[in-house]
């Protein structure tokens, strides 16, 4: 298969290009609606989790500080994606612990 150069952002990574944008805003807005998974949370919110979730399991990260490790790598790159600023780990460690599972699920 030939792959054409100009349709990929060279400084993006290929999870910024392809994979985050399979899933459009309005569907991640009406599902961060519905199990109102933003309401007690001011950082980090419920993109900036699913996106590192979704590191984690592409990467087969296996803990936290690998996962923090390697998005503080990419987070520049992450930006147009309303990532600006990568969580903590214990902050990360807190979400996964007190938001629901149903929000990652459903997406």
């Amino acid at each position: 298969m030939k792959q054409v150069k100009h349709q990929f952002l060279s400084g993006h990574p290929i999870i910024a290009q392809l994979l985050l944008t399979l899933i459009p805003q309005g569907v991640f807005d009406q599902v961060v609606l519905q199990e109102d998974s933003d309401r007690y949370y001011k950082r980090p919110r419920t993109k900036d989790h699913f996106i590192c979730m979704f590191y984690a399991v592409l990467t087969k990260n296996s803990s936290l500080r690998e996962v923090c490790k390697n998005i503080a790598l990419i987070i520049t790159k992450l930006i147009p994606f309303g990532m600006n600023q990568l969580p903590a780990r214990s902050t990360l460690s807190d979400t996964n612990r007190k938001r629901s599972h149903k929000v990652l699920e459903q997406l």
